[in-house]
């Protein structure tokens, strides 16, 4: 049972760095983003924070008795070490990503027939300002995310899209 433990310790921090790495390297290269700048900060905390923890749990698949004391210890001590330059690069990809998000500052456009809209967008990065500004054609994927386009409003067919002009999330008085 203490083995079935273990093994599911194991494979379970091996998945987690897995995705850990996939979604910190491959995954940015996908045009999707999180529709909900909370949900998106939530994420990349837990897995930034997650990392170093999740190296260390793979100590309960690496350690056996069959190995001689002194692999076992060197085992722990190039974990300890992967742990804390985990820790340490995850301070700097947490300014990376854990600061920022885009906020709407209007709704122009809506479309008639489908599900999307077109968005007047600043990216907020809390005390340091807005770092850009872009206008962006936004359409649902799945649930949690969104696929943004970067859109010419003096382009679009006006006859299929209805002129809304929306306040959005940041409020000017």
């Amino acid at each position: 049972m203490k083995k079935i433990v273990f093994a599911i310790i194991f494979w379970t921090a091996i998945a987690f760095n897995v995705l850990t790495v996939l979604t910190l390297t491959i995954v940015q290269i996908l045009p999707y983003e999180f529709a909900d700048y909370k949900l998106q900060h939530g994420f990349y905390d837990s897995i930034i924070q997650g990392m170093p923890f999740a190296v260390l749990l793979t100590l309960f698949g690496t350690i056996k008795n069959k190995n001689s004391k002194t692999r076992n210890w060197s085992y722990v001590g190039l974990t300890t070490l992967a742990s804390f330059t985990c820790l340490l690069s995850q301070l700097f990809l947490i300014f990376y990503f854990g600061f920022g998000a885009w906020t709407t500052v209007g709704v122009l456009y809506r479309h008639k027939l489908e599900n999307k809209e077109i968005k007047e967008q600043l990216y907020d990065i809390g005390a340091f300002g807005y770092g850009g500004k872009r206008i962006v054609e936004i359409k649902p994927f799945l649930k949690y995310w969104i696929l943004p386009k970067p859109i010419d409003t003096l382009k679009i067919k006006k006859n299929e899209w209805v002129l809304v002009n929306d306040q959005g999330e940041l409020k000017i008085p």
